[in-house]
């Protein structure tokens, strides 16, 4: 024992007068995330964000407080060292008269584990998502995101992270439902994105049939995990009506979607789960308005409403098409000059 101690001393006395190096291990994780709304002109964005950890502390807008726009709006700030503040793209002050403004959420630090963020709706229209995810080495990985959203509405994206480098990447899922879906044409028809309210109630109609469908595979099925197939069906075909209407056609007949229509009927006009379906779409006002409505989509909603319906049709247990149209293009290339000089802020 007394051999111990003299050995820890002369450590102790060594460590004092000689100059070894201290290695310190730093923490650079992060999680940081922006919104904005995604026309340029527009002065605030949309929606407020909130972020919750796996311990239900939450960083972000409190919803639960009134809003007006003397106050501003309420922050709630339970994760340690987070913050939630308000920007001006391109204004280090937080924003010049003539500049947009953007949400920034950032926590430092943060736990592993599963995160879920609210985007919460203000004012009808459209949204853009800057998601950074840095490990503890400072290695990114992001998530960028379109969206439309309407006042009073909520939109739930979960997340799996780990700030340990090498760790499984980022798992990002977000949840839609039939009414998220329908509130996308809405809010693309409010915005001008979507042709006129007779295109919009169509899609919607089929939104609802294949609702339907879902709900009686539902009743059907023994197996919860299976794909209810009808209803996956009708929701390709709702996509297809959309990328015909994005297309630009010299020929008149290119851009019919009956083509789209036909081929279905043929190959589900005999299976006993689309009878219904068949039943109410044929009996459907579409079919009296078809010829003279305004039927066309812009780039930006084919693509928030494509990337909706995929997203519930995984939901539903159903494979995801591959194919990309023409509302598919990179999705940084719209928004580079906005995203640049946010960064370099």
């Amino acid at each position: 024992m007394k051999n111990d101690r003299k050995i820890t001393s002369l450590i102790v006395l060594l460590l004092t007068f000689v100059n070894i190096p201290v290695i310190r291990a730093e923490n650079d994780s992060s999680i940081t995330i922006a919104i904005h709304n995604s026309t340029d002109t527009a002065k605030d964005t949309p929606a407020e964000v909130i972020l919750i950890d796996n311990q239900g502390r939450r960083t972000g807008f409190d919803a639960s407080a009134p809003f007006n726009d003397a106050a501003g709006i309420t922050e709630v700030h339970e994760i340690p060292d987070s913050g939630y503040s308000i920007q001006g793209i391109g204004d280090d002050s937080g924003g010049g008269d003539d500049e947009p403004f953007y949400r920034e959420l950032y926590i430092p630090e943060p736990l592993p584990g599963k995160y879920t963020l609210q985007i919460i709706g203000r004012q009808t229209g459209g949204y853009v998502l800057y998601g950074g995810f840095y490990d503890s080495n400072h290695n990114s990985q992001h998530y960028d995101a379109f969206g439309f959203i309407a006042a009073g509405q909520i939109v739930i994206i979960n997340m799996e992270y780990s700030p340990t480098p090498g760790a499984p990447a980022l798992v990002i899922t977000k949840n839609v439902t039939f009414d998220i879906l329908r509130n996308d044409i809405t809010v693309a028809r409010q915005l001008n994105q979507l042709g006129d309210d007779k295109f919009a109630r169509s899609l919607v109609k089929n939104i609802d049939l294949a609702e339907k469908l879902s709900i009686m595979c539902d009743k059907r099925r023994h197996r919860k995990d299976q794909p209810c197939q009808s209803a996956v069906a009708v929701l390709k075909l709702f996509v297809k009506r959309m990328e015909l209407a994005n297309r630009k056609c010299d020929n008149p007949a290119d851009c019919d979607e009956e083509r789209e229509w036909t081929a279905f009927r043929k190959e589900h006009g005999r299976n006993d789960d689309y009878k219904d379906f068949f039943r109410d779409w044929d009996r459907d006002d579409w079919h009296k308005h078809k010829k003279n409505c305004k039927r066309f989509i812009t780039d930006e909603a084919l693509k928030i409403i494509r990337e909706d319906m995929q997203w519930l049709i995984k939901s539903l247990g159903g494979e995801i098409d591959k194919g990309h149209g023409k509302g598919d293009s990179d999705r940084n290339n719209k928004h580079d000059g906005k995203e640049d000089k946010k960064d370099n802020r």
